[in-house]
């Protein structure tokens, strides 16, 4: 499993909103954010670099941030949404989901794959199916991935949903056990099993034969 690492950002306080209000945040070099939670909404601004090196980090919607407001104090929090402009691909507006210890969410946990799989190495295909769970669980579980050890996975293995190993919170949001990760037998692999089939039924017609 992968824990979160807590990401830091320090965030303006703003009282005026608006689309002029906006305009002339992001043409000083802040991006509009909104927190969301307990039914309020707090707007704020933060640096468009700041935020920018934080998105390219590689968060998640189960990534945990902590927001230091501006006379508020921090807050630790998650992303709701982020909005870009498509034309210049910048980021235009975020909004943020407050915390609350002990209340579970629903988010999207990443699946990561360490390991090369044994039956790969003897002529088997190995396969990663499923890349992102939807769960729903407490925040003080949250993962940013989930990481599966394939190691032992020989030709003709399986990985399903009901084998990994996740928080007791964990509530998988899918329907059935579909299979996560899997070493399939080749085209080639396949084939050669049939040569070696057919060889072995020759080999006995041939025997019996010479009786």
């Amino acid at each position: 499993m992968s824990q979160n690492t807590i990401h830091k950002i320090a965030v303006k306080k703003r009282t005026e909103t608006g689309k002029n209000e906006n305009n002339r945040l992001r043409a000083s070099g802040l991006v509009p954010i909104n927190i969301i939670g307990a039914g309020t909404a707090t707007s704020g601004a933060v640096n468009e670099k700041e935020l920018e090196k934080m998105v390219h980090s590689g968060i998640r919607q189960s990534t945990l941030i902590e927001l230091d407001v501006e006379g508020q104090g921090t807050h630790k929090v998650f992303v709701k949404e982020i909005q870009r402009f498509p034309e210049i691909d910048k980021i235009r507006h975020v909004d943020f989901y407050k915390v609350v210890p002990g209340q579970k969410i629903v988010t999207k946990i990443g699946i990561e794959t360490t390991g090369v799989a044994k039956g790969s190495k003897t002529g088997g295909q190995f396969e990663h199916i499923i890349h992102e769970l939807r769960v729903k669980t407490i925040p003080e579980d949250l993962l940013e991935n989930l990481t599966i050890d394939v190691t032992d996975l020989d030709v003709g293995d399986a990985i399903k949903i009901s084998q990994l190993k996740v928080p007791a919170s964990w509530e998988i949001l899918i329907n059935g056990d579909p299979i996560v990760t899997s070493v399939n037998k080749t085209k080639a692999l396949l084939a050669a099993e049939r040569a070696e089939a057919q060889g072995a039924k020759d080999d006995a017609k041939g025997k019996k034969g010479k009786k």
